[in-house]
């Protein structure tokens, strides 16, 4: 036999020996952690574990009636006229997409505050071509509110008092 072959023979025979208590402390301990952690992840099962019944839920389009509420909370269906705020309100709206997330019109705001200063006189006060855009479509229990509305002219040059309407937050009945 060569010298290697008999080293190696000394050292897998050398086994360092454990006395009796480290020795069951050794496989104790990882005994212990495992099934402390089995205890653990037993605690908040329920009996059955999940059950998964027929395909997720999808979203059911809204088919019921859609309003705006006006400045004086009336609230109003496709509206022809709808004041939307005190000191705006809105003529001969042609709408499209009502109903959807998003109902877009044209029409006519008319300077019923006289912010212009009305050249012609209090009795014809001046009107502008807009865009008006409603959105935040909230259902309720048995109908649906537009709770957002941007007022953009239709074309150029526009007046002051046209832009100073823009963004608005419209009110919404509560649940």
């Amino acid at each position: 036999m060569s010298r290697s072959s008999e080293a190696a023979k000394v050292v897998l025979l050398r086994v360092p020996e454990v006395p009796e208590e480290r020795s069951s402390m050794r496989y104790r301990c990882p005994a212990l952690w495992l099934l402390f952690t089995m205890s653990l992840a037993g605690c908040g099962m329920v009996d059955g574990g999940t059950r998964v019944e027929g395909p997720a839920p999808t979203a059911v389009p809204w088919t019921g009636p859609v309003y705006v509420d006006d400045a004086r909370s009336i609230p109003r269906r496709r509206p022809d006229i709808v004041d939307l705020t005190e000191h705006t309100t809105l003529y001969g709206l042609k709408w499209r997409g009502w109903g959807t997330s998003r109902a877009v019109a044209t029409g006519v705001v008319v300077d019923v505050a006289c912010a212009s200063g009305c050249p012609q006189g209090d009795a014809d006060p001046p009107t502008h071509p807009v865009r008006l855009v409603l959105s935040g479509l909230v259902k309720r229990e048995y109908a649906a509110y537009y709770d957002h509305a941007v007022l953009t002219p239709a074309h150029p040059p526009t007046p002051n008092w046209v832009l100073e309407t823009g963004d608005l937050s419209l009110q919404v009945p509560a649940a």
